[in-house]
C-alpha cells in the first residue's frame, strides 16, 4: 500500500518477523553472544526473557542461524501448543522419535537412547521451548526430570526456555529447586532506549530501498519512543500507521505535528500504552 507511495521495495514495518538483518542493538548483542556462550558450555538450562515485543523471536531466529553449521541437534517447540500430558511425547517426535507408545515411562527410555546415540557420534542434542512462561507447573516437573537423563556423567539434554520476564519468577513460585539448580544463565532482551530508537527505525527504511521519502524530522524520534516505550513492535506499529496517515495525506515530510496526529488517533483507539513521559499533544 504506503510502499508504492514512498518507493519502498517491501513494507519496512511489517509486524510478522522477516528475513531482513536484524537491528543488533547493545542489549540484543549481549543478548546473543551470552546464548552462544550457554550453548558452547553444553549444560543445564537457559533462560532467555524479554517484554512483549522487544524482539525474543527474531534473536532466537538470528541464534539459529549462527549456530546452522554446529554440530548442535535442535528441537523447537512452542509451549502454546503444549499440555503437560503431550510435553514428552511433543520433545520425543521433535528429536525424530515417530513410533511412541502411550507409557511416558517408555517414551523417556526410548528418547534417552536417541539422545545417547547423538553424543555418541559427536553431536549435541538442544531442546528450545518458546513462550515457556505459559508452561504449567506439571510441564516445568517434567521437564526437571529431563534434565536428570546423563550420558557418561554428562548431561544429555540443555534446554533453552525462551519467554517473558515473568518466567524467572514462575521457576522460584513453583518449587522446582531441581530444575532451578540446574539454570547457568538468565539472559534479558532489553527493549531500545530513545537513540537507538531513531537508529532501528532508520535501519528498517535502509532495509527496503529508502531514499529519503519521506524524510524524518529529527525531533519525531523521542516522541515515538516515549509512546513505544522503546518496544520494537510498538515503533513498527506506530511508523506503519504514520506512513499510512502520510499516505494518505501526500505527505512526504514527518515533523512534530504529522507524528503527534498520527499518535493521537492511536492512542485514541487504545493501540499504545501510557506514554513514558507526559507531554502536550
Amino acid at each position: 500500500m504506503y510502499e508504492r507511495f514512498y518507493h519502498l521495495e517491501e513494507d519496512p514495518f511489517r509486524l510478522s518477523p522477516n528475513n531482513k538483518p536484524c537491528y543488533r542493538h547493545a542489549s540484543y548483542n549481549h543478548a546473543k553472544t551470552y546464548m552462544l556462550y550457554a550453548l558452547r558450555r553444553g549444560e543445564g538450562v537457559v533462560l532467555v526473557t524479554g517484554r512483549p515485543g522487544t524482539g525474543k523471536t527474531a534473536l532466537l531466529r538470528d541464534f539459529m542461524h549462527a549456530i546452522r553449521n554446529e554440530p548442535i541437534v535442535t528441537a523447537d517447540l512452542v509451549s502454546t501448543q503444549l499440555q503437560a500430558t503431550d510435553l514428552i511425547r511433543m520433545i520425543a517426535f521433535s528429536f525424530g522419535i515417530n513410533k511412541l507408545t502411550d507409557d511416558e515411562t517408555e517414551i523417556i527410555a526410548e528418547l534417552q537412547t536417541m539422545l545417547s546415540g547423538m553424543h555418541n557420534f559427536g553431536r549435541r542434542p538442544l531442546l528450545i521451548i518458546d513462550e515457556a512462561q505459559n508452561l504449567e507447573p506439571e510441564s516445568l516437573r517434567k521437564i526437571e526430570l529431563l534434565m536428570q537423563l546423563r550420558w557418561k556423567s554428562v548431561p544429555l539434554l540443555q534446554i533453552f526456555l525462551i519467554g517473558r520476564e515473568i518466567l524467572h519468577e514462575q521457576l522460584l513460585a513453583q518449587n522446582l529447586k531441581a530444575l532451578y539448580e540446574k539454570v547457568n544463565a538468565v539472559i534479558g532482551l532489553d527493549p531500545l532506549d530513545e537513540r537507538n530508537t531513531a537508529e532501528y527505525i532508520r535501519h528498517r527504511l535502509s532495509q527496503v530501498g529508502w531514499k529519503n521519502d519521506p524524510e524524518l524530522v529529527d525531533e519525531i524520534f523521542p516522541v515515538i519512543f516515549n509512546y513505544s516505550h522503546g518496544i520494537p513492535r510498538l515503533i513498527n506499529l506506530i511508523c506503519s500507521q504514520m506512513l499510512l496517515y502520510g499516505m494518505t495525506e501526500e505527505q512526504h515530510t514527518f515533523g512534530l505535528p504529522e507524528i503527534r496526529q498520527v499518535l493521537r488517533e492511536m492512542v485514541n483507539d487504545r493501540m499504545l500504552p501510557t506514554p513514558l513521559r507526559n507531554q502536550t499533544n
